[in-house]
C-alpha cells in the first residue's frame, strides 16, 4: 500500500537521526530521533504540496512517485553512510534493550506497559479504524482536502464556507498526503495520533532537561497521556494536537539551543514555531512569552550579531512557510490572515475587541470555568452562578459579544471538542501554589512563568469559546512538567498521582461518543443517574410517548419542542427517571453507538446524527460511478460527511463541489474550471426551484432537511449571488 511510504519515510529518518546523533542515553536518543523524524517528514510534505501545487499536479500519481523517490533517496543515504562507516546499522541493536525496558524500575515498567496496552494501542486502533467524524473536520478541515485533490492545487476555490480558505492549513497539508497515498481517509487520523506520540516524547525530554529523574519524566508523560481533551484529539482529524506538538518541540529545542549551539537544533527550533503557527495561530500566543525569554537568553549568551542572525533566520522560516498561503489570502481578501469586516467576505471575529485588567480577569475565569465542570448539574449550576456573581461585581457583562463568541456556561460535556480537563486543571493550580515554596530553581520557575503568561495572554487576546479546552492544550502540556517537577522536588512518590490519572481517564479512551469502543458514556450516566435537564424532540409519536411516561418530571409542552425538568430529583428518583427514558428509547442511540461493527457511512455522522437521518434515504437513490454532485446550499456548511457516505457506497464516487457561492469568488483560477454534475444536493427547496430548469429534472427526492435532484442530463450551471 502506497500509504506505507509515509511510515517508511518516518522510520528511515528516525534511523538516520538515531545513528548520526551523539549518544545521550538510549531512551533520550529514541525520543529525540522520533521528534526529528516527524519534523523532517513535515518538511518533505510541505515541499511536495507547495511545489506540485504550482503545476496543478497534486494527485495520487505524483504523490506516489515523489514519496517513492524520497524513500529511495533515504535508503541510498543510509546505505552510503554505512559503507563509509559513518554509521553502523548494528547499533540499532540498542532498540532491543529499550523494547525490554532495560534499566527501568519494575514499578515503572508496569505503568509503561499499562499505558501502552490500555491507552496507546486502543487509541492507535481508533485513529485508523474509526472514520473521521468530527464536526469541524467535515465543515472545513477535510472538506478543503477534497477541493485540493479535485483542483490539483492548494489555491483558493469557490465555497460557501469561507473558513475552508483562510484558516491555518498545515495540519491539513499533512493529512492531504495520507489521502493521496491511500486513496481514502482511512489513515487521516494517524496525523494527530503521531503528534500525540511526539508530544509525549517532547514532554519527557523537557522533563529530563530540567533534571527531573526517571520517575518524574514518566509522570510528566502520563499527565499528558491522560489529558481528556488530548485523548479525544489524538484520534480525530482536528488540528490541535498537531499544534501542541510543534509548540512542545519549539520549547524543547529552544532550551537545547541554549545548552549548545547547533545548526540542526536551531533549524528545528525555528521550523517548529513556524509549523505550529501554520497549524493554529494561537500557538503564537502561547509561544510569545517563551519567544521573549529565548530572545533575551540568546542575546546575552551568544551576543548581538548572532542574535540578529537568528532573528533573520526566524523571519525567513516564517516567510517561506506562510508566504504562499498569505499570498492566496491577500489576493482574494485583501488581507493576509482573514477577510476584512468591510467586505462581502466578512466572517467571524475571534480576537477580543476590548482590553483591560478586568477583561483579562474575566477571560481567565471563564476559560478556567471550562475545566471545572463535573457530571453533576447542581454543582455546575452553583459554580456558574458564582462566576456570574463575580462578573456583576466587576461590572463586566459575562456574555459581552466583544469578549465572547459563545455564551458562557459551566457544563460537563463528554464531547470530542470540549470535554473539560477538570482533574488536570486542579492539579496544575495546586502545583502552581506549591512552586512558591520551592527554594531557588529559577530556571524552572522562569519556564512556568512563561507557560502561565501564555495562558494569560491567550485569555486576554482571544474571545471566549466553549470549545477552548482543546485550544488550551499547550498550557496543559507545559503543566505536565510542573506536576512532575513538584513531585520530584518534594520527593513524593510519583505513583500517588500516576495511577489515579491512569484510572480516572481510562473511560475517555473507550467512551468517546464519536468512536466508542464500549458504551461507557451510557453506562456511566446510568450508574450516576445523570438525566437530561431538558428533553428535545421533533414531534410525532415520540413526543406523545415522552409526555405519557415523563410528564410527571418534565414540563410539557416546552419552548421549541424542548421540555425542561421541573426540579432536580435525588439519586434514587433520577435512577427511576433514567429507567423511564431508557424505556421510551431516549438512549437507544447511546446504547448502539459502538464504533466496531457500525456501518461506515453511519459512523461518519456520529457528531451530527440528524444529518444522517435525512441523508440516508437520499443516498439510496444515488447510482453509478463517477457521478458528480453539485452542492446547492443556502447555509454556510461543509459537505465532507455527505461525500464520505457516497464514497462508502460507491466504488468510484464522483466529485462534489459547491455550485452556489459569492460572485466575487469568480476571480479565482479554480472558479474558472468547468464543473458538471449529475445530481444536486440542496438544503433550500425554494432556491432550488428557482435555479433548476424543470425540463432537466428527472426526480426530486426529499427528506426533512435535504433535497436530492437527479438530473436528466449533466448540468454545468452555477448560481452566483
Amino acid at each position: 500500500m502506497a500509504f506505507c511510504l509515509l511510515l517508511v519515510s518516518v522510520a528511515l529518518f528516525f534511523i538516520l537521526f538515531l545513528l548520526t546523533r551523539p549518544a545521550t542515553g538510549s531512551y533520550s536518543n529514541i525520543r529525540v530521533s522520533f521528534i526529528y523524524a516527524l519534523l523532517a517528514n513535515a518538511i518533505v510534505i510541505f515541499v511536495y504540496n507547495e511545489l506540485f501545487s504550482v503545476f496543478d499536479a497534486i494527485n495520487a500519481l505524483t504523490a506516489k512517485l515523489f514519496w517513492g523517490a524520497e524513500v529511495a533517496i533515504l535508503i541510498g543515504t543510509i546505505a552510503y553512510l554505512q559503507r563509509s562507516r559513518r554509521i553502523r546499522l548494528a547499533d540499532l541493536a540498542l532498540l532491543n534493550g529499550v523494547f525490554r525496558l532495560k534499566g527501568v524500575k519494575p514499578a515503572y515498567k508496569w505503568i509503561v506497559l499499562s499505558a501502552l496496552v490500555f491507552y496507546i494501542l486502543p487509541l492507535f486502533f481508533l485513529s485508523v479504524y474509526a472514520p473521521p467524524n468530527n464536526y469541524d473536520s467535515h465543515m472545513y478541515h477535510l472538506n478543503r482536502i477534497l477541493f485540493w485533490i479535485n483542483n490539483g492545487n492548494l489555491d483558493h476555490f469557490p465555497t460557501m464556507h469561507l473558513q475552508q480558505l483562510y484558516l491555518n492549513v498545515f495540519a491539513e497539508y499533512l493529512v492531504l498526503d495520507t489521502v493521496l497515498l491511500s486513496g481514502s481517509d482511512q489513515f487521516a487520523g494517524i496525523i494527530q495520533f503521531s503528534a500525540f506520540l511526539g508530544s509525549l516524547a517532547g514532554i519527557g525530554l523537557l522533563a529530563k532537561h530540567f533534571k527531573i529523574g526517571q520517575g518524574g519524566q514518566l509522570l510528566a508523560t502520563i499527565f499528558l497521556l491522560t489529558l481528556p481533551i488530548g485523548i479525544f484529539e489524538s484520534t480525530s482529524t482536528q488540528v490541535d494536537y498537531c499544534a501542541c506538538f510543534f509548540l512542545t518541540c519549539y520549547v524543547y529545542f529552544g532550551y537545547q539551543f541554549l545548552v549548545k549551539k547547533s545548526t540542526l537544533t536551531l533549524a528545528a527550533f525555528l521550523l517548529s514555531l513556524a509549523f505550529g503557527g501554520f497549524s493554529k495561530y494561537t500557538i503564537f500566543i502561547f509561544a510569545l512569552p517563551f519567544t521573549v525569554f529565548f530572545a533575551v537568553k540568546i542575546l546575552v549568551q551568544y551576543r548581538f550579531l548572532y542574535a540578529i542572525r537568528v532573528l533573520l533566520l526566524a523571519i525567513m522560516c516564517l516567510g517561506i512557510v506562510f508566504g504562499p498561503f498569505f499570498y492566496r489570502n491577500y489576493a482574494l481578501f485583501g488581507h493576509v490572515m482573514s477577510p476584512l469586516r468591510s467586505t462581502v467576505f466578512a466572517s467571524e471575529v475571534l480576537p477580543a475587541q476590548k482590553h483591560s485588567i478586568v477583561y483579562t480577569l474575566s477571560g481567565l475565569v471563564k476559560n478556567a470555568g471550562l475545566n471545572l465542570g463535573l457530571p453533576d448539574t447542581r454543582f455546575n449550576n452553583f459554580l456558574d452562578s458564582r462566576i456570574r456573581d463575580l462578573h456583576q461585581k466587576m461590572a463586566v457583562d459575562i456574555n459581552d459579544q466583544d469578549l465572547n463568541v459563545d455564551e458562557f456556561s459551566v457544563k460537563y460535556s463528554v464531547h470530542e471538542d470540549m470535554v473539560p480537563n477538570t482533574l488536570h486543571f486542579w492539579i496544575i493550580l495546586m502545583m502552581s501554589v506549591m512552586l512558591l515554596f520551592v527554594a531557588g530553581k529559577w530556571d524552572f520557575k522562569w519556564f512556568w512563568i512563561c507557560a502561565a503568561l501564555g495562558f494569560i495572554v491567550f485569555c486576554t487576546l482571544m474571545k471566549f469559546q466553549l470549545w477552548s479546552t482543546r485550544t488550551q492544550m499547550p498550557f496543559f502540556a507545559m503543566g505536565a512538567l510542573l506536576a512532575a517537577f513538584i513531585f520530584t522536588s518534594f520527593r513524593w512518590k510519583q505513583a500517588f498521582l500516576t495511577i489515579p490519572l491512569l484510572l480516572s481517564s481510562l473511560p475517555f479512551v473507550y467512551g468517546n461518543p464519536n468512536k466508542e469502543l464500549v458504551s461507557i458514556n451510557f453506562l456511566t450516566r446510568k450508574a450516576i443517574g445523570h438525566i437530561p435537564v431538558a428533553i428535545c424532540e421533533t414531534g410525532g409519536e415520540q413526543a406523545v410517548l415522552y409526555e405519557k411516561y415523563l410528564g410527571a418530571y418534565y414540563e410539557f409542552p416546552g419552548a421549541n419542542n424542548c421540555h425542561p425538568l421541573k426540579s432536580w430529583p435525588g439519586y434514587n428518583e433520577r435512577r427511576k427517571v433514567f429507567g423511564l427514558l431508557e424505556k421510551v428509547g431516549y438512549y437507544d442511540l447511546d446504547r448502539a453507538s459502538n464504533i466496531i461493527g457500525m456501518e461506515r457511512d453511519k459512523a461518519y455522522f456520529l457528531s451530527h446524527p440528524n444529518n444522517y437521518t435525512n441523508f440516508k434515504p437520499l443516498l439510496e437513490h444515488m447510482e453509478g460511478d463517477h457521478k458528480n454532485v453539485g452542492v446547492f446550499f443556502r447555509r454556510h456548511n461543509g459537505f465532507y460527511h455527505y461525500w464520505s457516505a457516497i464514497a462508502s457506497k460507491l466504488d468510484k464516487p464522483g466529485k462534489m463541489e459547491y455550485i452556489r457561492y459569492n460572485q466575487e469568488l469568480m476571480v479565482l483560477k479554480n472558479a474558472q474550471k468547468e464543473f458538471c454534475y449529475d445530481y444536486i444536493l440542496s438544503d433550500d427547496p425554494e432556491l432550488l426551484v428557482q435555479f433548476v430548469p424543470k425540463a432537466n429534472i428527472d426526480t426530486i427526492y426529499t427528506s426533512q432537511l435535504l433535497q436530492l435532484v437527479k438530473l436528466k442530463k449533466p448540468s454545468c450551471d452555477r448560481s452566483l449571488f
